[in-house]
């Protein structure tokens, strides 16, 4: 099932900025899961309504070492927005999920608000 959590807000992602984010992959009873050999989507887009184009979509790379007790568990999904792909959106609420991808069939992980925020410019 996947889990709704939000990106972003009161002073967190804004335009311009490089933002890494991850990914640690849970079961229904909060234990790691082996994400090894996972292909794994970050996806923005303006809203959840088909057809529209994905802002970014990025392939993670898989990183740490996976062990099923949660306090020593470093394994996550990480993906890197830099600051010229942050300047592409403009201060507003997207939509994005994380998807596991295995064979044209995708399994979203985790979705909600991609909330960026506007500074004042220099």
């Amino acid at each position: 099932m996947a889990t709704t959590v939000q990106i972003g807000g009161s002073g967190t992602l804004f335009v311009g900025e490089d933002k890494t984010f991850t990914l640690e992959t849970l079961n229904a009873s909060e234990v790691p899961v082996d994400m090894l050999g996972w292909t794994v989507l970050f996806d923005v887009r303006k809203s959840d309504k088909a057809p529209d184009p994905a802002i970014f979509s990025k392939s993670a790379t898989i990183v740490g070492v996976f062990n099923v007790v949660r306090a020593t568990n470093t394994q996550r999904a990480q993906i890197t927005l830099s600051d010229t792909e942050m300047n592409t959106v403009s201060g507003r609420t997207y939509r994005y999920s994380w998807k596991r991808m295995d064979d044209g069939v995708e399994t979203v992980l985790c979705r909600g608000p991609f909330v960026v925020e506007k500074a004042t410019a220099p």
